[in-house]
């Protein structure tokens, strides 16, 4: 296996196509991509006029005067307009012509929020971090309220948030070269499904293939140290797009070394399952694998996001792998959670393992070519 590893690491060292393509292009695209769209993320500190149509459905009298106090509170003095609306449906149309921000319901008990959006992307932003504040307060009075009445009259809305309610200091400002960090690591694992492709490929190409074939060594075997072997070129890979941004460009991945080390090791296992898809999905295509491939992972990272964090489309962005391994990526750096990035690994280890076996079991019954 030792052998098969020192080939493939080689290979890619001693090809300068490689070299740009993984390591180099992606430095570039952070830089410029971070740059020239910085200024386009500024405007999102200019909300201007928030409007919220609001109705409230719920029987219970403590909620109902929550809701009414906070909507009082956050419209005393500010830019955001909380309105009482007569009907559900037509305030979601008015939503829908950008007439309002957003409707919210108060409804059921214990109380559900729902948030029907306008069409201002950063406006809805604002209004969903609005009602996560009004969830927290109000998670806190209820609790109070359980544990102990008496305190209630006493105790106001401020010494209730700085008594019961923790926030969580994301510990940096973040920034659009912050994001193409990110994201430009996980183009870089989705386009580890060319390379997988292209080791077969390239054995075809260079009439090598049937020397692997009649090759005295189990061919499962041969199959799974050919996948294995791309290992080191990932970790280089990744290590050097993130070392240098950081380094570099002073970008922010996470807050501290353990998440950071479970980043990288969530970009690892992403990236080293699509080699192993690509070496699968290799022992079919005898095109060449960027043309063939290219077009399909470009267009799974312009509907996910990659490019750009305005588009979304419900519906569509949802469905690209991508997208959720991005979303994985944001969540451990700025918050710190670490849920979705452990899933991310499950999944695409179980992936892994999957292509593997495929891949093995089709190279152990391929004929010989002509």
């Amino acid at each position: 296996m030792l052998n098969i590893i020192m080939k493939e690491v080689k290979e890619f060292v001693r090809d300068k196509t490689n070299l740009f393509f993984f390591m180099a292009f992606p430095i570039v695209l952070v830089f410029l991509l971070g740059s020239l769209l910085n200024s386009m993320n500024k405007s999102e500190g200019t909300i201007g006029e928030l409007k919220i149509e609001y109705l409230i459905e719920t029987e219970d009298p403590y909620q109902t005067m929550a809701v009414n106090t906070f909507v009082d509170t956050v419209g005393d003095g500010t830019d955001s307009f909380f309105t009482a609306a007569d009907n559900l449906e037509d305030a979601k149309k008015r939503a829908a012509k950008d007439e309002i921000a957003a409707v919210v319901l108060f409804t059921g008990n214990p109380m559900e929020i729902q948030i029907y959006e306008g069409t201002n992307s950063v406006k809805n932003r604002t209004v969903s971090a609005i009602m996560y504040s009004f969830i927290q307060t109000n998670k806190a009075i209820s609790t109070l309220i359980k544990m102990n009445p008496d305190r209630l009259a006493d105790i106001s809305a401020e010494s209730i948030k700085e008594e019961y309610i923790t926030d969580k200091d994301l510990g940096v400002n973040r920034n659009m070269i912050d994001y193409y960090a990110v994201s430009m690591v996980a183009m870089i694992c989705f386009m580890s499904l060319i390379v997988g492709a292209a080791a077969f490929v390239g054995e075809r190409q260079s009439r090598t293939i049937n020397r692997l074939l009649i090759c005295p060594k189990n061919r499962i075997s041969l199959f799974i140290q050919k996948v294995l072997g791309f290992f080191p070129q990932v970790l280089l890979e990744i290590a050097v797009i993130m070392l240098f941004c950081v380094g570099v460009y002073k970008a922010h991945y996470a807050a501290n070394i353990q998440d950071n080390l479970y980043l990288f090791l969530m970009f690892t296992v992403v990236a080293i399952s699509m080699t192993a898809v690509g070496a699968a999905l290799g022992l079919f295509i005898k095109a060449n694998p960027t043309i063939v491939i290219m077009p399909v992972i470009w267009m799974m990272m312009f509907f996910g996001g990659t490019y750009s964090k305005e588009l979304y489309i419900k519906g569509l962005t949802e469905m690209m792998p991508i997208y959720h391994m991005q979303q994985a990526a944001y969540d451990l750096s700025i918050f710190g959670r670490t849920e979705k990035a452990t899933s991310t690994i499950i999944i695409y280890s179980i992936v892994f393992l999957i292509a593997l076996v495929f891949g093995a079991v089709l190279f152990n019954r391929k004929k010989e070519e002509a």
